[in-house]
């Protein structure tokens, strides 16, 4: 059985158990996965993925109609290229089929759900998470893909500490960061890459400017490449020109607590309980209440997806997820810092994927 053809049958079960007919998704990710279908969709999430307890569809318009049709040839989606708006042809097209119930995701917006509850005599129920929760857990494909998309990433990391200079704006670094990873095959990039300088540092996700770096700055780089659909996501911080003992205080306290949360994690374990090991790190060198997101996230088709790895993180981690462990110090008009790494979740530890040196870099 191909992994599309695990993930079909694991959303059946749902489908049966939940005592619904059929299962309809929207978002473009979740798409992506059901269907296996590469180099298709844009960002706009206008196709639909059907599953019914007996086929399956993929319901679009005709844009995708060549790109869909070549993907579908060798695997189970029939593509239906409907005339005119396709919410209403494929109520139409599963009341003509019998089904009477069809649960949607409960992400969709509240008017698309309505119109498709009025489109036809089908009851649309919006259930949660049906399709992140399978995502949350990697095959082996995917992380092969997650970990190419990393070792690009770790590229332009090595990049980028030779190319940075004092009086370099924060975007154009930003943007020679997504020069590198896309002039080497990064489909786009996981996420607007951050460059952060001085006290934009201490903003956790600051958008790059016109701030020119000076010497004495701490550098915050956020940023990923995004290889077969899957992305990355990596953040390390640096000082232009020589380290203060206060930035260096910082910096090493933010780094054992990554260790700390790197050492801890594994299957089993909520992610609150990963969190709160190196939030412990943080805490003990005196940065208490500067910490204020959690320590990490799934990374998958999307850069933040299941399963949260926070102080809320009440979901138990198994094995095959891939999450981020990325604590963080910030102090306001100072500076602040980052470093996150990539990692496979296994029963008794976790695999970093991100291999680009932690040591406090001086450039």
């Amino acid at each position: 059985m191909t992994d599309v053809a695990r993930r079909i049958e694991a959303v059946r079960a749902l489908v049966r158990a939940a005592g619904n007919h059929a299962f309809i998704s929207r978002h473009v990710p979740n798409v992506t996965y059901l269907s296996g279908f590469s180099d298709v969709w844009d960002e706009e999430p206008g196709s639909l993925a059907v599953v019914t307890l007996e086929g399956t569809l993929i319901v679009t318009d005709s844009r995708f109609r060549e790109s869909a049709g070549s993907a579908a040839a060798a695997g189970p989606f029939e593509v239906i290229v409907p005339e005119g708006e396709i919410w209403s042809a494929t109520c139409k097209l599963l009341a003509d089929k019998g089904v009477e119930s069809v649960a949607v995701e409960s992400s969709l917006p509240w008017n698309v759900v309505q119109r498709a509850q009025g489109l036809s005599a089908v009851a649309v129920l919006p259930v949660p998470g049906w399709v992140e929760n399978l995502r949350a857990v990697k095959d082996e494909e995917e992380i092969e893909r997650i970990s190419a998309a990393q070792a690009l990433t770790d590229s332009a990391f090595d990049h980028i500490v030779d190319f940075i200079a004092p009086g370099m704006s924060e975007t154009q670094i930003a943007l020679e960061l997504e020069f590198h990873m896309r002039s080497r095959g990064s489909e786009g990039v996981a996420f607007p890459p951050i460059a952060a300088s001085g006290p934009n540092s201490a903003l956790p996700h600051a958008r790059p400017g016109a701030r020119e770096v000076r010497r004495g700055d701490f550098l915050k780089m956020d940023f990923g490449a995004r290889i077969g659909g899957y992305c990355a996501d990596m953040t390390r911080t640096v000082v232009v020109g020589s380290a203060s003992a206060e930035q260096r205080e910082m910096y090493d306290a933010v780094v054992s607590a990554n260790r700390a949360g790197i050492e801890v994690a594994r299957a089993g374990l909520t992610g609150a309980q990963i969190d709160s090991a190196a939030r412990a790190v943080i805490e003990e060198r005196g940065f208490a209440g500067r910490f204020g997101h959690g320590l990490g996230h799934g990374v998958g088709l999307e850069v933040h997806e299941l399963p949260n790895v926070g102080p809320r993180g009440e979901n138990v981690i198994r094995a095959g997820s891939v999450i981020t462990i990325e604590p963080g110090v910030y102090v306001p008009g100072f500076g602040g810092v980052r470093v996150e790494d990539l990692v496979v979740v296994g029963e008794d530890g976790v695999r970093v994927l991100s291999h680009a040196t932690k040591d406090l870099l001086e450039l």
